[in-house]
């Protein structure tokens, strides 16, 4: 190979290749413009089986440069010259997390210090709406100044062979068998909650030096996944303190509704729990303070015995709003309280004026304070009809319970807001797409049939017709995608568009 053909963009020079991988390669690479080393990840578009790889590709790479954040890495350029698309990277020296797994299982402070580093990494990328698809410690590299960086947010599965798909297809699989979630060797719509119990598999892994489940083959590793229980940590490991034990149960939930609700939900889990002095021992006492959080199924319920569990989470969240719920029903006894000392200030003052102005007549609560009005109509006056004259400080009471009009719902149905707006964002992009060409004009009709539908659902309050309605919008995107009648130049805008009704709708299902 000549010079010039180990140049890219007439400014990035080729090194020496540092990782190989199906179809592409990462190589040391010299920026000459700014005289740096770099790391460039090259990808041979000839060998990709979808014929838009080259736009994925890079519709991938440039939302993973947006991510500014530590613990990502961070992407300078990217391109495509030719049959090659190109991504130039920052130049980690390393080791990754698989090769100082080569070792042997990590410190129990220093798993809690990575499952730390990289929930707080795919806080960032789940907050831009990018799910990774492929955590796994090969994909967690040290960098120069100590902290870890998660690489390949999306990319690195345009260069799996087996999956022969297009990179964000829905149905798809994708990712490292004994890494991937139940729901993606199902081949079922992936979410951040994915990402999630590849962490659990990530500190499991780290903890036993092993992961959790390890078939002979792919697909069999996959049905373990699927199917078999999730073993106990700490029967492996048993000096893994209650909390992160019960952590990574929750992570490996066979349900994702089951997982803690996001990655930001993870981190407060590790900063309330860990221990401030470090040791095995100092993170043990930080558990007997705490809470376990849930663990994913009965069966696993079981075998953290030893500690006990809060009840199993409703199916919509990862983690049990237990203690909001308690303060919520202390409250109310105070609310109760303060509005009968209303009540009974109003009956006093009352009484005080009517005693002043009648003479000391009779007074109640639904008398007129003024004797005109109470020589008139007493059986038709109420304190809201009178006007009299207020001391400075005296405030307008507050309604009682009973004053409350009797049309007021007690039981309100689930905010079906959200899920409207995400039906106007959708349809608004489509519609946008169809007059650019970009999207079959068939497509914008199916979601406004689709958000018709669920606006009578929504005003029916019939969750489940809801999520129903938003599945089947999934459903018939997907094979819009597949057969052509939605771009690839579409799909960037339309992809998390799509997520975002899906899960809107679960939302509102689970509300």
């Amino acid at each position: 190979m000549t010079t010039q053909e180990r140049r890219l963009a007439g400014r990035y020079v080729l090194d020496t290749p540092i990782g190989r991988g199906g179809m592409g390669e990462v190589w040391r690479a010299t920026d000459t413009v700014l005289g740096r080393q770099v790391a460039i990840k090259t990808i041979d578009l000839t060998r990709v089986p979808d014929e838009s790889g080259a736009v994925r590709f890079e519709r991938e790479a440039r939302v993973t440069a947006g991510l500014n954040h530590p613990h990502v890495v961070t992407v300078h350029d990217t391109g495509v010259e030719g049959d090659t698309a190109y991504l130039v990277m920052e130049l980690l020296p390393g080791p990754s997390l698989a090769e100082r797994l080569r070792e042997g299982p990590f410190a129990v402070d220093d798993v809690i210090d990575v499952v730390r580093q990289v929930a707080g990494a795919l806080q960032a990328a789940h907050g831009r709406g990018l799910v990774h698809r492929d955590i796994k410690p090969a994909n967690v590299v040290t960098a120069a100044d100590g902290r870890l960086r998660v690489l390949d947010f999306g990319i690195t599965q345009l260069g799996d062979a087996s999956t022969q798909q297009a990179l964000t297809a829905t149905h798809t699989v994708m990712g490292t068998a004994e890494y991937l979630s139940p729901e993606q060797a199902m081949g079922g719509r992936v979410d951040g909650r994915a990402d999630l119990y590849a962490l659990g598999c990530l500190a499991f892994a780290l903890l036993t030096g092993e992961p959790p489940f390890s078939g002979p083959t792919a697909v069999a590793t996959m049905m373990m996944h699927t199917h078999d229980p999730v073993p106990d940590v700490r029967d492996l490991r048993p000096d893994t303190p209650a909390w992160l034990a019960g952590l990574v149960s929750s992570l490996l939930a066979k349900d994702p509704a089951d997982r803690p609700a996001d990655a930001g939900a993870v981190l407060a889990a590790v900063d309330a729990r860990r221990a401030p002095t470090g040791g095995a021992a100092a993170a043990g006492a930080a558990a007997a303070a705490t809470t376990v959080l849930p663990a994913g199924g009965a069966d696993r319920t079981q075998r953290l015995s030893s500690t006990p569990l809060p009840p199993p989470p409703p199916p919509t969240t990862g983690l049990p709003p237990r203690e909001p719920e308690r303060r919520r029903g202390a409250s109310t006894p105070w609310v109760l309280a303060i509005l009968a000392l209303l009540v009974v200030g109003l009956v006093g003052w009352y009484l005080v004026t009517s005693q002043d102005d009648t003479g000391g007549a009779d007074a109640s609560p639904s008398a007129s304070p003024t004797p005109s009005a109470q020589q008139s109509a007493p059986e038709q006056s109420t304190p809201a009809e009178t006007t009299p004259e207020p001391e400075p400080t005296t405030a307008s009471p507050e309604p009682t319970p009973s004053e409350t009009p009797s049309d007021t719902p007690t039981d309100t149905a689930p905010d079906g807001t959200p899920v409207t707006d995400a039906y106007a964002s959708l349809q608004e992009a489509v519609q946008q797409a169809a007059a650019d060409g970009t999207v079959d004009a068939k497509v914008a009709r199916d979601v406004a049939r689709h958000a018709q539908a669920t606006e009578r659902a929504l005003s029916g309050a019939d969750a489940r017709k809801v999520s129903d309605e938003a599945q089947k919008l999934a459903d018939e995107y997907a094979k819009a995608v597949e057969d052509g009648s939605v771009s690839a130049d579409a799909t960037g805008t339309l992809d998390p568009l799509v997520q975002a009704v899906l899960d809107a709708a679960d939302a509102y299902a689970g509300g």
